[in-house]
């Protein structure tokens, strides 16, 4: 029998990350060019940066439930910065998410509300246009997306 987690958690899955690149004003000095290996090393401190805000974040949460809602929010915003306001796919996922969730629990439903938009402001806080550090930062929360939901999954977990 497939759990009701592993709806919200293919989706998470299947992120795929815009990759901007961000114009630069004409008269700007010429950048040296990196190495691959430059490249790489950066790209790496980046992603592990990322994982580790993310991680830490994770500490505020109550529940598994509520801080994949506050993931789905942080996601959705990044979305919207970058596809624009009219893609609400991340939003939709957290809406059914929440309806399963929540099921009838109006003060459940607030509470997982609450978190989704504290993730949103969150990173509204943080990015205010689509960028490379945006798609590290969604690859950051996809993966803590897949593993909040692989954990919710597991039909071995304390509840």
């Amino acid at each position: 029998m497939i759990s009701r987690w592993a709806i919200f958690a293919l989706p998470l899955l299947l992120l795929a990350a815009p990759t901007p690149t961000p114009a630069y004003a004409q008269d700007a000095a010429p950048e040296v060019p990196l190495t691959d290996a430059e490249r790489r090393a950066l790209a790496l401190k980046a992603r592990q940066e990322a994982e580790l805000r993310v991680e830490q974040d994770m500490v505020t949460m109550t529940s598994l439930v509520e801080a994949l809602s506050k993931n789905l929010g942080q996601i959705h915003y990044l979305r919207t910065l970058c596809f624009g306001l009219n893609d609400q796919k991340w939003r939709d996922y957290g809406e059914r998410m929440m309806a399963v969730e929540a099921n009838g629990d109006t003060d459940r439903h607030r509470q997982l509300v609450r978190a989704f938009n504290a993730g949103y402001y969150q990173e509204k806080e943080r990015h205010s246009q689509c960028s490379k550090q945006v798609s590290i930062d969604v690859a950051a929360l996809a993966e803590n997306g897949r593993h909040i939901s692989s954990m919710l999954g597991d039909p071995y977990r304390e509840n």
